[in-house]
């Protein structure tokens, strides 16, 4: 009999129960709302419906977005936020979820899940992501954007003596690193405003003292005069030399003339002088840099560096000998060198007495039995062509003046030779360069003399056919033309040209 009335006493509880759960549910569907104690995350969401529990939910995980990460990297923070991170969660499946409970599947389920509401609430835990690839953006540009830059060790030349600089040793976000300290900081993360330290490496400079105390010898130099020059030239080359002065160049740099001594304006420190233009000699502003390369080529060439770029006048030069000249003209003729060398090379610019000297400092690895010589051979010759002549019909026909005297055109090839305790052991082709010939530019007078009458001298002869007596035209003594026997011409010797030996460009040689 006990055990009779056990039994109808579970049966009656589980019908109640069910009856309970039916009614339950069908009240939800026509609600349909949450069951009382359901929780997403931190948000209680009992009675709600879809858009309510959304909502709600929504607002937590934007508070959640909103939490700051401060990175530290040396003395400065970059802060950002979660979200900017990418830093969120896909609740539509939780609410859905919540919205189930205890109101989908069958008649067990339904009360089982009713059965653990009854318990205490029924928690949901929101699962997050976040954005990889921002992570490591946030780090490599603006975190990074503090790394300290390391400075090679330096050295100049000041009054005679070297002057070294040591090497300041930089640092480094490292990426990789800093990013997996954040996306550990995310994933163990308690909520509350996150502080990450980045990690930062040592950067070390290419070139440290050790390196740049090897550049204490002297590899090659030379020095052109500039003694006729105008003073605006002369101006132009002591500017080169300051544009130039103490460049250094470490192990596989190259100079570039165009680069240090550009733009050639007033503003930079030029003046107006004179310059190769299509055959003439013009004045232009800048005139004279081609002998501030010029001579560095030639210091380039005792020094042994390698020559990258290097081009010929397009008309002979009085200062070099044929083919140790440098043009710059334009951008289509430059002067450029690499330092070839194992140490920083420091070129060294000076103009006094109307010299320009260039100094190439460095580590000597020759030989001291090594010697070298460079040997200028002329291979063709062309006379100039014929006179131009320009008529001045304001000048008397005596009047005659030489504007630019002629150049003799040259073929020449410069030969490097080598010799070891005084004896060659090898020589080579440097350079072959043209030289076109120019004509000899003259202004001669056009006007004719002009009858003079003395008016208080009474007519003779015939009144009617009186006989005048010529007026004796002024004369002026001609200007004699300079001989020109190398076929060279300073005045506009190493200024810049529109080379060509049809001189059909417009840019200048300075």
């Amino acid at each position: 009999m006990g055990r009779n009335r056990k039994l109808f006493s579970a049966i009656l509880f589980l019908s109640l129960s069910l009856f309970m759960g039916n009614a339950m549910y069908a009240s939800a569907e026509e609600e349909k709302t949450i069951c009382q104690g359901v929780v997403i995350d931190e948000v209680d969401v009992s009675g709600m419906t879809r858009a309510q529990a959304e909502e709600a939910v929504k607002g937590f995980v934007d508070t959640l977005r909103a939490k700051g990460i401060a990175v530290r990297v040396h003395d400065n923070t970059v802060y950002a936020t979660l979200g900017d991170l990418g830093y969120t969660s896909d609740y539509s499946g939780i609410v859905e979820e919540a919205l189930d409970l205890g109101q989908s599947g069958n008649l067990i389920k339904r009360y089982k899940d009713l059965k653990d509401i009854e318990q205490g609430s029924y928690t949901y835990s929101l699962e997050f992501t976040y954005d990889e690839e921002k992570i490591r953006e946030l780090v490599s540009k603006e975190i990074s954007s503090y790394n300290i830059e390391p400075v090679n060790a330096s050295v100049k030349r000041e009054s005679g003596d070297f002057v070294y600089t040591d090497h300041v040793i930089g640092s480094k976000v490292n990426v990789d690193k800093t990013v997996k300290l954040i996306e550990d900081a995310i994933n163990n993360w308690d909520r509350q405003d996150i502080l990450v330290d980045a990690v930062v490496d040592e950067d070390m400079p290419k070139y440290t003292m050790e390196d740049v105390k090897k550049c204490n010898t002297l590899l090659g130099s030379y020095t052109t005069e500039y003694t006729t020059s105008a003073q605006g030239r002369a101006a132009n080359l002591a500017n080169g030399a300051r544009l130039i002065n103490n460049t250094v160049l470490y192990p596989g740099d190259v100079f570039n003339s165009y680069d240090k001594l550009t733009p050639f304006t007033k503003e930079n420190g030029y003046f107006t002088a004179g310059a190769y233009l299509n055959g003439m000699v013009v004045d232009s502003v800048g005139g004279g840099a081609c002998q501030v390369t010029t001579t560095l080529y030639n210091a380039v060439l005792e020094a042994e560096l390698e020559v990258v770029e290097r081009f010929p006048h397009s008309m002979t030069i009085a200062y070099v000998d044929l083919s140790r000249d440098a043009a710059i003209a334009g951008t289509y003729k430059n002067f450029q060198f690499k330092n070839n060398t194992d140490a920083p090379i420091v070129v060294e610019a000076t103009t006094w007495d109307r010299r320009i000297t260039f100094k190439l400092w460095g580590h000597e690895t020759r030989d001291e039995n090594r010697k070298i010589k460079y040997v200028t051979e002329i291979l063709s010759k062309t006379n100039p062509p014929a006179d131009v002549i320009k008529k001045d019909p304001t000048q008397p026909t005596t009047f005659r003046q030489v504007t630019q005297t002629a150049h003799i055109g040259y073929k020449a090839k410069l030969w490097k030779i080598v010799y070891e305790n005084g004896k060659e052991v090898s020589r080579e082709v440097v350079n072959t360069s043209n030289y076109a010939a120019a004509p000899q530019y003259v202004t001669v007078g056009t006007k004719e003399p002009e009858e003079e009458t003395d008016p208080d001298t009474p007519p003779t002869g015939d009144p009617k056919n009186p006989t005048k007596t010529p007026t004796k035209a002024p004369t002026k003594t001609p200007t004699k033309a300079p001989t020109d026997d190398s076929g060279t011409d300073d005045s506009g010797d190493d200024n810049s040209e529109a080379d060509n030996p049809g001189w059909d460009y417009t840019e200048i040689e300075e």
